[in-house]
């Protein structure tokens, strides 16, 4: 059951033109021929996933002098892995999800069976977890041949993390049916004020930009209400 779920997750992920590079069935093939026996089954695995997401966002966004994904916990690694990367990432598809948690019980289980060091990446300091994540993408383990399946965890991992930490967890939902979106105010810096992102439209800017534009010349020939343009 976990080879067919990674091979389906690298079949759905090779039909997004900026996610072709992955992973090749070639490489995941290698992998399965070496560590096959090891990895027969998610059921005989200890790991927690979810701890190997949570791990991969601590190092991706730490906190520092402002908060980070330590500080939405565990709340943002539920949101991110559920609605993020199950249903953005994979549109709702069930086998390439249990895919995705696999290959994170890989990244985390593996590099004691390749020598990489004597213990698994939960276990590694925040500073060695950085390192083996760096290892990954710069494609140290060809040799090993896991650097496929090492990639795919590791792509997955920081794309999501950085898209759901960036698009203002924990106030990222619009208030339905509301005219305005007003952004929550609160002690705790989020993404949107990490990046100074003014966030949405409010009513006098509104006002503003209608007032700006009331007179606007409409050129001939070009139909505004085309949506192509």
């Amino acid at each position: 059951m976990m080879r067919e779920a990674i091979e389906h997750l690298e079949r759905e992920l090779s039909r997004r033109a900026f996610l072709k590079k992955a992973a090749t069935g070639a490489g995941i093939a290698f992998f399965w021929e070496r560590f096959g026996m090891k990895f027969a089954s998610a059921q005989s695995s200890t790991t927690d996933p979810k701890a190997v997401f949570s791990a991969i966002g601590n190092i991706v966004i730490p906190v520092d002098e402002d908060p980070g994904w330590a500080t939405f916990e565990p709340e943002i690694s539920q949101y991110a892995l559920d609605v993020m990367v199950k249903q953005v990432f994979l549109r709702g598809n069930e086998l390439a999800f249990q895919g995705v948690l696999d290959t994170f019980r890989v990244m985390n289980e593996i590099p004691p069976m390749i020598n990489y060091a004597t213990i698994q990446f939960l276990q590694m300091s925040q500073t060695l977890q950085a390192k083996y994540l760096g290892d990954i993408f710069t494609g140290q383990f060809e040799n090993d041949g896991v650097q496929d399946i090492l990639f795919l965890a590791a792509f997955v991992g920081i794309f999501s993390t950085k898209a759901v930490f960036f698009s203002n967890f924990p106030n990222h939902l619009a208030i339905p049916g509301a005219e305005f979106q007003v952004r929550p105010s609160g002690p705790q810096k989020t993404g949107w004020e990490i990046m100074n992102f003014k966030g949405p439209i409010g009513p006098e800017e509104e006002n503003a930009l209608r007032a700006k534009y009331m007179d606007a010349e409409i050129l001939p020939g070009v139909d505004p209400k085309n949506p192509y343009l």
